[in-house]
């Protein structure tokens, strides 16, 4: 029988197993909720950071044999003016949560422990897609390490609420 997965997303002081992530929201809280509260403010100058989101591929049935070489990838285009969207270069082990203050989430490479580098997610394509560490076999449970990601705003951004993007993760299943 194939593996059932789906996406989860961690957020809290100990955030267990996560929670399925239909959408995921840049804010400056460190919550899935789906709603309008804790906009990322678009500064007069230089950038402000959402707080990061902590995601990851979770499997609820498992496989008959193995999930893994794990990727994760975008169309290739952000259609929110003045804004990226960046992960990190590793896909730490260790759960970090999200942190900031006042108009502002921590810039993930300056305080998240396991991330020395980021990159645009959007430079992440089905050609070159990002990969993910992590496998599971024969049990279910997380399957990938963990993907950190952050919105950034210039002062070029435009205010008000962006459409919805779509990433698609990778797998195999064997």
């Amino acid at each position: 029988m194939a593996a059932t997965v789906e996406t989860r997303i961690f957020h809290g002081e100990s955030p267990g197993d996560g929670v399925v992530a239909t959408n995921v929201r840049f804010k400056l809280a460190d919550n899935n909720a789906q709603d309008v509260n804790n906009p990322v403010v678009r500064p007069d100058a230089g950038t402000n950071y959402s707080y990061w989101k902590t995601i990851a591929l979770h499997c609820t049935v498992a496989p008959d044999n193995a999930i893994n070489n794990v990727k994760l990838y975008s169309d290739g285009a952000l259609s929110w003016t003045g804004c990226t969207v960046y992960v990190g270069n590793e896909t730490p082990g260790a759960y970090q949560q999200a942190t900031g203050a006042g108009d502002s989430g921590d810039e993930m490479v300056a305080s998240h422990s396991g991330i020395t580098g980021k990159a645009d997610m959007f430079s992440y394509t089905s050609t070159s897609p990002k990969s993910v560490s992590g496998s599971i076999s024969y049990v279910t449970g997380r399957i990938s390490d963990y993907v950190i990601q952050q919105s950034a705003l210039t002062s070029s951004a435009v205010a008000g609420n962006k459409p919805t993007e779509t990433l698609t993760w990778q797998y195999d299943e064997t």
